[in-house]
């Protein structure tokens, strides 16, 4: 699947791309709370596996901010159409594994292509880097309750966002998930980070 994108030839934060890009590291990550309540009761009727619920909720929220489809490509500016999940897998051997899945509007097709696609990559240890860059990358730690995450960036041109889900926390019939966002500076500003945490709560709230 090659994502669709666009040049862009006179980006609205130039100034700022200028400023960040000088950055050795333009990394930054933001840790937050998201209430789940409503998502795993959604999913647990349906039958959906929770953590590719909440992957696939999460890209919902990500897919409709502009700011987050923006990437380096060959040295330009680029803004791709769509914003597609690429998740972490266990492997055998206690490994991990990549898979990379479809968004698909219709959550039922979504979920039985990435299962499809979940149950092979599982099978086996694939590395490799994905070859598009409409991805969001997606990892969870259902043990850990963190309250900061790093990812792991080799390439200050890698400008994928990367998110981890924590362990869940349950009190007084509400459910919460620690979400860990990492993004680049040189696309993501504080405001972009705050419209997605808002944008990704409502998807979290309303999975119908």
């Amino acid at each position: 699947m090659s994502g669709r994108y666009r040049v862009v030839e006179t980006y609205y934060r130039r100034q700022h791309f200028d400023f960040w890009s000088e950055y050795r590291n333009p990394f930054y990550s933001a840790t937050f709370p998201l209430d789940m309540t409503r998502l795993r009761a959604f999913a647990g009727e349906r039958g959906h596996p929770i953590y590719a619920s909440l992957c696939y909720y999460f890209t919902r929220a990500m897919r409709g901010l502009e700011d987050f489809r923006y990437r380096l490509l060959d040295g330009r500016i680029v803004l791709y159409e769509e914003l597609h999940p690429a998740l972490t897998l266990p492997a055998p051997g206690g490994l991990f594994t990549f898979a990379a899945l479809e968004y698909h509007p219709d959550v039922e097709v979504f979920h039985e292509r990435a299962r499809q696609v979940s149950e092979e990559a599982r099978r086996s240890v694939d590395l490799g880097p994905s070859e598009h860059l409409d991805r969001i990358y997606f990892t969870a730690l259902p043990k850990v309750p963190f309250t900061s995450f790093t990812h792991a960036t080799h390439l200050a041109a890698d400008t994928v966002p990367r998110v981890a889900f924590g362990k869940f926390t349950e009190r007084d019939g509400r459910v919460t998930v620690p979400v860990s966002v990492q993004v680049s500076h040189v696309f993501i500003d504080g405001n972009a980070l705050g419209e997605l945490v808002e944008r990704s709560q409502v998807c979290f709230d309303e999975p119908g």
